[in-house]
């Protein structure tokens, strides 16, 4: 006899991949905008209400990027589901996003030689990793938005805040 919330569990299970599904896309969406990078980068975005994140490779040319080519982790670190184009390997900075995703401290993150940033989107998260000291200008910047850099000093973060482009070191 099945067990009484098996239907249930189907469908959330159901939920839960139209959920990944609508994630997958809207980051390549934020993707296809995204201009070329210097060096390969990533960015993923938390799966709403669920302990999932959606990642995209390693790539110069994020705009390139679709669905098939990005992989889900959990914000634990383990890997939920492969590039489904079997040609694609995960982020090599999948832990770091893992971290990021795990601390709750934004829905989207990306990442570029060695920095990390999060913020509300992952438009505005591509926007900021890809100016070259992180902070973007004050007519760019996203509130909520922060930066990592890699500075020597351990949970150094620059929080972008105002119009007027001020850091403050947390």
């Amino acid at each position: 006899m099945p067990h009484p919330s098996a239907p249930q569990d189907r469908a959330d299970a159901a939920v839960a991949q139209v959920l990944i599904a609508r994630t997958r896309e809207q980051l390549c969406e934020a993707c296809a905008t995204a201009s070329a990078l210097p060096s390969p980068a990533a960015v993923s975005a938390r799966v709403d209400g669920t302990d999932l994140f959606v990642i995209t490779p390693d790539a110069a040319d994020l705009s390139s990027v679709g669905p098939s080519q990005t992989s889900v982790f959990g914000i634990d670190g383990r890997i939920v589901s492969a590039p489904w184009d079997r040609r694609t390997a995960p982020s090599s900075a999948s832990s770091e996003h893992a971290g990021i995703h795990r601390a709750g401290a934004g829905r989207s993150a990306a990442s570029c030689a060695g920095r990390i940033v999060h913020a509300p989107t992952p438009a505005a998260a591509l926007r900021a990793i890809a100016e070259p000291a992180g902070f973007p200008p004050a007519d760019r910047a996203h509130p909520g938005s922060r930066t990592s850099l890699p500075s020597g000093k351990v949970g150094e973060t620059h929080h972008i805040t105002d119009p007027h482009h001020t850091r403050s070191t947390q």
